[in-house]
């Protein structure tokens, strides 16, 4: 009996480099060659998935941690935040001085500051690497990125809101009233001296992205998979009937696992499957081992 299998994509299925191996490219393609159906879950919101990802052939999408499930094509489930919930933490945001962005199905709104922030980390990253430059550059393009100037709360529907906050401060202000609604996720470290992460509503998450996809099939969670490497992945991992994490992973996070994976660019998602029976070894991979 096949899996459904379910992929986060930063940290999991592609690395540093934003790019999937060409190993673990098979082992999905494998996968589903051998019965199981495969499904990206990602806390990106449609309009963020772009670049290799839109490459790989997959049974469906989870996306914006949980907010869209897409099968076959089609939208089987859709939700949004309350207008009234979006202008307060709006104002939330503003009155203590944090920078965010408005993610919908069609396009991202940012305020100022928010884009040249992230590009900025990107670059600090990769501006050695003249390769990956030109592919941020491709992907950047790919999104519809707009200013939070031409955002209309009365027609545009929010999925999801990310926040920066160059003072831990700022964001802890916002705590109160955020928790009443919001997991309140962080992806900066602890030793960054900014803030940086994402709310995603306690009743719509990617594990509950998750149950709606094994609930379409009509199959049981204990057939489901689940690949994650961040505390956005937790919902997912914990839904999960068997969860794999990255070896580095937050402990929250490994806790939850029963498998573990390397690095994402040097082939981690290849080999877990393959160890886990989920997919078969490269012939090409199967010679160097002989070599």
């Amino acid at each position: 009996m096949g899996k459904y299998l379910f992929f986060d994509i930063d940290g999991t299925l592609a690395g540093a480099s934003r790019r999937i191996t060409e190993r673990t490219r098979w082992a999905v393609r494998n996968a589903r060659e051998k019965g199981h159906k495969v499904f990206v879950c990602t806390g990106r919101v449609p309009a963020s998935i772009v670049g290799d990802v839109t490459e790989l052939e997959v049974d469906g999408v989870v996306s914006g941690a949980g907010s869209f499930v897409e099968i076959g094509g089609r939208y089987i489930y859709e939700h949004y935040l309350e207008p009234e919930l979006v202008r307060q933490i709006m104002e939330l945001f503003e009155e203590n001085g944090l920078l965010f962005t408005l993610e919908t199905r069609d396009a991202i709104y940012q305020t100022p500051g928010a884009r040249e922030f992230f590009e900025t980390r990107t670059m600090e990253r990769i501006r050695d690497n003249p390769e990956l430059m030109r592919y941020h550059e491709q992907v950047t393009k790919g999104q519809n990125l707009k200013p939070v100037a031409e955002f209309d709360i009365a027609r545009t529907p929010v999925a999801k809101m990310c926040y920066i906050a160059m003072e831990r401060k700022q964001i802890e202000a916002c705590l109160p009233f955020l928790k009443q609604y919001f997991n309140v996720i962080v992806f900066s470290k602890s030793s960054d001296p900014f803030v940086n992460g994402e709310i995603i509503l306690k009743d719509c998450t990617k594990g509950d992205g998750l149950r709606r996809v094994v609930d379409y099939f009509q199959g049981t969670m204990e057939e489901s998979v689940g690949f994650g490497d961040s505390m956005n992945d937790y919902q997912m991992l914990e839904a999960a009937g068997v969860s794999v994490a990255y070896e580095e992973a937050p402990e929250e996070i490994k806790a939850l696992a029963q498998y573990y994976f390397k690095e994402p660019d040097q082939d981690g998602i290849y080999d877990v499957m393959v160890r886990m029976g989920l997919a078969d070894e490269m012939e090409s991979r199967r010679e160097e081992k002989r070599a």
